[in-house]
């Protein structure tokens, strides 16, 4: 699981400089923007020591990943396609990870019920997954032709099969998208963000004590 955030975590790096956006300018994104400006789909909220209910949901979000970039018009640049290409190949692979860790706990009777009841969980966290904040227009300019309400028909079609795929029983999940609140109101973003400037330390200086 750390390898796989910590990959997630360098395609957002890549892809801000690719975006010509300085290192100064990405931390201030990252480390310095306030609550009120990060709008995160609430199934993004990772909940802690409960494995069954990790696999559920990096499942749902990896398999929304692999809908978005379908969609993303990128730049016709070299370096931008070359990304790209390197980052779809680590999505799939996380795509075959977590779709063996259901197969997994499917084949398990002991765990089966425990997982089920956990994607049922994470499904009803879901509906925001292609939604936009209320006060956003639409989608930008990587997105500008496609309908947020399609992708998200799209996913639970896709999710569905790979779930059943796998021996598991899919839940109902959402095909139509709701507004993402602003993450001032969530709590579990406020925890993330104060760890992050935690790690990153005063005037951008990391910090290398062990992590949990």
């Amino acid at each position: 699981m750390g390898s796989i955030a910590q990959e997630h975590l360098a395609h957002a790096a890549a892809l801000l400089g690719a975006c010509e956006m300085s290192n100064v300018e990405r931390d201030a994104h990252v480390y310095e923007r306030p609550a009120s400006q990060w709008f995160p789909s609430e199934l993004s909220m990772l909940p802690r020591q409960d494995w069954p209910a990790t696999v559920a949901h990096a499942l749902l979000i990896n398999q929304g990943l692999l809908v978005l970039r379908g969609h993303m018009q990128l730049p016709d640049k070299p370096r931008v396609q070359q990304l790209a290409e390197i980052i779809a190949a680590e999505q799939d692979l996380h795509a075959r990870h977590w779709a063996r860790w259901a197969r997994v706990f499917a084949s398990d009777p002991v765990l089966s019920g425990e997982f089920t009841h956990r994607l049922a969980g994470a499904a009803a966290l879901a509906a925001d997954l292609f939604g936009f904040p209320a006060s956003d227009p639409g989608p930008d300019a990587l997105l500008a032709s496609v309908d947020p309400a399609d992708m998200q028909r799209q996913w639970a079609e896709a999710t569905t099969q790979v779930l059943e795929d796998a021996g598991v029983t899919a839940p109902a999940l959402p095909d139509v998208p709701k507004p993402r609140r602003s993450g001032d109101t969530s709590e579990p973003l406020a925890r993330v963000l104060t760890e992050l400037r935690w790690a990153r330390g005063p005037g951008g200086v990391n910090r290398y004590e062990v992590y949990r």
